[in-house]
Parts: C-alpha cells; sequence; structure tokens
C-alpha cells in the first residue's frame, strides 16, 4: 500500500511540473508575440519621427536630426539600431553594436551599397520600410529590435514558483492530516479491543498445574545503563521493549504482517532459577537476540516476528520443551501469555498490556499455564466502523 501510494505520488508531482512546464512556455511565448506586435507600433512611430526630423533641413547630417535620433534610442530602450540608406550608399547609421552589421560601409563608392544584418539570438526583430520625401529623396530604413526583457520571462516563473508552492503546501497539509488520521485511528482501535474482549476470549492451552505466584514487573532506574543488552542476562534492557515493539509493528503493518508478543516467566518452588542459562535458551530458540527482554526477576518478553496468535504458541510450547530437556531434574513451571497484532492498528503500551494481562491470568488459573489474548476482529472492525 505505502509503494503504491508512493507511485501515485511521483506520477502526479510528475504530471503537475510537466502542466507548469507547459504554462511557461506558452506564457512566454504569448508575451513575445506581444512584444512583437507592440515593436510593429513602435517602428511605425519611429518611421514617422524620422520623416519629420528630416524634413526640417532636408539633411540627415544635421545637429536637430542626429539629436532627434538619439532621443528615440532613449525613449525606446528596446530600439538596438537605425540605419538609412539610398541608391547612393548609407545616409545615416547608428548601432549600440557594431557586430550587428556584417558589412559595414567602408571608403569610396558605395552607390548600391545594402546593409547585411546578422541577428543575434531570436528575440532580435527588424523592420524595413521605405521613406518618400518632398524633395524626391527616397530612402529605405531598416529599426533593429531586441525584444529580451526580464518582464517577458518574469510573469511566467512567477506564477509558475507561486503554483509549485501552492501544490507543495497542499502535499505538506495532505501529510500531516494523514498523520493526525493515523494517530486518531490508533487511539480509537485501544478502547476497541478493551470494549470486544471478555472472558471467552482468553484461551487456555495446557492443561499442567499452576502455582500461584505475582507477576513483579522490575524498570529499574540502573537499567539506564550504557549498551543495549544488560549483563546479567545477556538480554536487552526491559526499558528499550517499548521502542523495539513501535518498531516491529511499523515494520509490520508495512508488509501487512503479524506479529507476536509474549512474556514468559519461569517459576521454580526453591524461589531460585538459572537466570543466565534460561536467557541464553531464549536467544538459541528464539533466534533474534535484539527481540529478547529482560522482565522482571523470573520474567522474559519475547516479540516473534511474522508469526500469527497460533503460530506463537506452537513456539512457546516448543520453548517450554527446550526448557523441560535442558533441565530435566528441575521443577521449573513456565507460565506465558500471548498477544499479536493480528491486522490491528495498536500502539505498542497496548499490546504489552495484553501481554501482561494475559501473564497474570495464566498465574493464577489453576488449570493454564499459557493465555492468548485474543480479539474478535469482525467486531472489531464494526466497531471502528460505527466511530468513523
Amino acid at each position: 500500500m505505502a509503494t503504491k501510494g508512493i507511485k501515485i505520488f511521483f506520477t502526479i508531482s510528475i504530471v503537475f511540473y510537466l502542466l507548469i512546464v507547459f504554462y511557461s512556455g506558452y506564457s512566454i511565448y504569448t508575451e513575445r508575440e506581444n512584444a512583437y506586435n507592440t515593436s510593429t507600433e513602435v517602428s511605425i512611430r519611429i518611421n514617422s519621427e524620422i520623416e519629420s526630423a528630416y524634413s526640417i533641413d532636408y539633411s540627415f547630417s544635421t545637429e536637430y536630426f542626429i539629436a532627434d535620433v538619439n532621443k528615440l534610442f532613449n525613449i525606446y530602450p528596446s530600439l538596438k539600431g537605425v540605419l538609412i540608406y539610398s541608391d547612393r550608399g548609407p545616409e545615416y547609421i547608428k548601432l549600440n553594436d557594431s557586430s550587428i552589421l556584417s558589412n559595414p560601409p567602408g571608403t569610396g563608392n558605395l552607390a548600391g551599397w545594402e546593409p547585411e544584418i546578422f541577428l543575434k539570438q531570436p528575440f532580435f526583430r527588424q523592420y524595413e520600410n521605405k521613406l518618400y520625401f518632398d524633395n524626391g529623396v527616397s530612402v529605405k530604413t531598416v529599426l533593429l529590435f531586441n525584444l529580451m526583457d526580464r518582464n517577458l520571462f518574469f510573469p511566467a516563473l512567477r506564477n509558475a514558483l507561486i503554483a509549485s508552492l501552492i501544490y507543495i503546501l497542499i502535499i505538506i497539509i495532505v501529510f500531516l492530516t494523514r498523520k493526525q488520521s493515523n494517530i486518531s485511528y490508533e487511539s480509537i482501535s485501544e478502547p476497541a479491543m478493551a470494549a470486544e474482549t471478555d472472558e471467552s476470549s482468553i484461551t487456555p492451552v495446557s492443561t499442567e498445574p499452576a502455582l500461584s505466584t505475582e507477576y513483579i514487573s522490575q524498570n529499574d532506574s540502573s537499567q539506564a545503563s550504557t549498551g543495549l543488552y544488560s549483563e546479567r542476562s545477556g538480554l536487552v534492557w526491559e526499558h528499550f521493549l517499548g521502542e523495539k515493539l513501535e518498531a516491529e509493528l511499523k515494520r509490520a503493518a508495512s508488509f501487512d504482517q503479524d506479529s507476536c508478543l509474549a512474556f514468559i516467566s519461569v517459576i521454580s518452588p526453591s524461589g531460585f532459577i538459572p537466570y543466565r542459562n534460561i536467557s541464553e535458551l531464549i536467544v538459541e530458540h528464539f533466534t533474534y537476540k535484539d527481540l529478547a527482554f529482560e522482565a522482571g526477576e523470573h520474567t522474559f518478553c519475547v516479540i516473534i516476528p511474522e508469526k500469527d496468535i497460533d503460530e506463537g504458541l506452537n513456539e512457546i510450547e516448543r520453548f517450554r520443551k527446550s526448557l523441560v530437556s535442558r533441565f530435566p531434574d528441575s521443577s521449573y513451571k513456565v507460565y506465558a501469555g500471548l498477544t499479536s497484532r493480528n491486522s490491528r492498528l495498536l500502539s505498542e503500551n497496548r499490546m504489552i498490556h495484553e501481554a501482561k494481562a494475559a501473564l497474570s491470568r495464566a498465574e493464577s488459573e489453576p488449570d493454564s499455564t499459557t493465555i492468548s489474548f485474543r480479539t474478535d476482529l469482525n467486531k472489531y472492525r464494526e466497531y471502528i466502523a460505527s466511530t468513523l
């Protein structure tokens, strides 16, 4: 499910950003066309100004004409060149960049000279026009514009950035909302399990006589010493249980797998048990050393991944037989309380509570030594559905 959600998210993101690129390209194209239309209108006005300035003295070299054309460059920043030539040759040339002209006029006879324009980039625009004056002179004008301007790109890039930021904000809001929903759903599932569990949900497994022994939970502050494993037993300190179980529940939920938690107590009439030897047997039997924990003076805890409640019960029974064969002359009694995830969304604290409650029940029941905490999944789902 998580992988599918990630694929959908990336697909939507790719489509969104392709739309952003398409929109930006279309906006820049539209702005360029508008700039072309504007430059066309400007070229008409500039030709009119040239015609008026020439008509004062009928000369292209007077101070008035030159000043008037220079003023046009200040009024229209995109104007980069004005060329005026006739059959006699060049009459007036003003360029901001002389390299635009591929064949600059030399000396001598320039009759028939025409400019060869080199437009450096696609945003250059060239306009040619023919002007006729009252004195019988006719000239050809070439106006050059460079329409490359930040205003051409800025609106499209600004809008694309705003759209991207809004998209990212929506993703963050959805992520936080989903996370809060998961937290709320988990908090709902805990009372549901308590409400749906009754006497009939507790399943006795064996009929061995049991000793009445009170379960003692020891979480001494001395466990806060450095290191993951206790020197006394070689098992993980009890105060790491919540952290490890939380990680296992997340892993199991991601792969839609079951997972068991078992508390095991070993009781001896003499009050003494070989704690270290039993710890080594636990590690040997349950394989995952970092999922086996101390849980009191005579109690142990084991996380059994990828097992449902029935498979967990079988594991506990095999461990009991291994313990009996390891200590054949002993009178040890083994009690166990189990619970499983069973496709539920629940917290590690709730699962620990269920397993401890099952162990306490096993130790107090006269006819059972192993008790599993079971929930009616159908009733649990109905309860969750009624709360949504």
